[in-house]
């Protein structure tokens, strides 16, 4: 059995961290359904595309943040897609929505309502900004998230702590609420467990990423400082900086104390005690003197090499690798953390797994579901005939 065998949900998410949320739930073991318009989630429609087709099916986003899951299409806004959707939840543990705050009493299937008909359910309300306060109707994105979070304007290069602060790759913001989510409705499933009843889980994405910014709250509020780069840069080095080697880049960490073994490491050990390898000072007044020195070296090494040869001089140094370099690391084929499927309309894929082991409970790997592929599976459990769904389907509510 998976951990999360025999848990029930409803996945009403359009937005990537609920789905994620949903997709960590069903990779565990538990039986997620995603709820679907009628024509398809509309992150269908968001590439990268298997050979650049813009098919439904064929969706690499969709597929990743919904694998494991079924898939039945509800058209929310019928009378008669409503009444469908409370018989679902009635039955379930965890309800995930991503709406907008207020839409789902609008639409007559708010925390409340739901409860009267299933006490014990627990629903994750997963928002921008949360239920409330000034900003609860704002719109954002990833981007915005990560700037008025807080994270943004501590992404600086250590060498230009003063420039602008720099913009993070991929969904970062909403991954992290996706996993705080996951948490969340992980404890509230205990909570459930124990007492029967459910409860509202409120989480914002701003939040989320104000929530995971390490110390640098605490640098300000106990010291004053407020931090505009990365924390190494305080001890003057101007490492922690990916440096070009011949096949890409190496990031290099020397550690307090630990630079002036960089002049062994680039085999000219005469230089241990120049001010740029021996002062903190000196490098930071003239970073690019010390790069001089260095970078001749890196562009004649790999970046493998280059990573063996400083641990063994315990320098924190390690390739910066591309994502197809990720596919071929040796550590990560060792871990298994990639999985392969097969899917009717993709062939063969090849996709992130789930992030952690568990020795008694072992994950499975899955595909994402088709459009409505469980509708007469899943509705037939309520008691509707396969005629019946014919008809929802001729009308327009699944």
């Amino acid at each position: 059995m998976e951990a999360l065998s025999g848990v029930k949900v409803l996945d009403l998410s359009d937005e990537i961290a609920g789905s994620y949320c949903a997709k960590l739930m069903a990779d565990f073991g538990a039986e997620v359904i995603k709820i679907e318009d009628p024509n398809g989630n509309k992150m269908r429609k968001v590439g990268p595309f298997l050979d650049d087709d813009p098919h439904p099916e064929k969706s690499g986003q969709f597929f990743y943040l919904n694998t494991n899951k079924k898939s039945v299409t509800l058209n929310l806004k019928t009378k008669t897609g409503v009444e469908l959707f409370k018989k679902l939840a009635k039955d379930v543990d965890v309800v995930i929505e991503d709406f907008n705050p207020g839409v789902m009493a609008e639409q007559g299937i708010s925390y409340e309502i739901l409860s009267e008909l299933n006490p014990g359910l627990i629903m994750t309300s997963i928002t921008w900004f949360g239920q409330n306060g000034p900003y609860h109707d704002y719109k954002a994105t990833n981007l915005i998230a990560e700037g008025i979070g807080g994270s943004m304007f501590t992404s600086r290069p250590t060498r230009w702590p003063k420039g602008r602060p720099a913009v993070l790759g991929g969904a970062q913001a909403e991954y992290r609420c996706g996993l705080l989510s996951y948490i969340a409705v992980t404890a509230a499933l205990l909570r459930q467990a124990d007492t029967n009843k459910g409860t509202w889980i409120d989480i914002s994405v701003a939040e989320s990423v104000v929530s995971t910014l390490t110390g640098t709250t605490a640098d300000y509020t106990y010291m004053g400082f407020s931090r505009t780069t990365v924390p190494w840069a305080v001890h003057g080095f101007p490492t922690q900086e990916n440096y070009q080697c011949k096949d890409g880049w190496v990031n290099i960490l020397t550690g307090i104390g630990g630079t002036s073994k960089v002049a062994t490491l680039i085999e000219q050990p005469e230089l241990k005690d120049n001010p740029y390898f021996a002062k903190a000072s000196a490098r930071i007044a003239e970073p690019e003197k010390f790069e001089e020195l260095c970078i001749p070296w890196f562009k004649e090494h790999g970046k493998w090499e280059i990573a063996k040869k400083a641990q063994e001089l315990k320098l924190a140094f390690s390739p910066t690798l591309s994502p197809v370099e990720l596919l071929e690391d040796e550590q990560l084929k060792a871990r298994e953390v990639f999985a392969t499927v097969k899917h009717p309309d993709m062939g063969e894929v090849t996709y992130l797994g789930a992030p952690a082991k568990m020795s008694e409970s072992p994950c499975k790997a899955g595909r994402a579901p088709l459009i409505g592929e469980h509708n007469e599976m899943v509705y037939g459990g309520l008691g509707y005939r396969k005629e019946e769904c014919v008809k929802f389907r001729e009308r327009g509510i699944i």
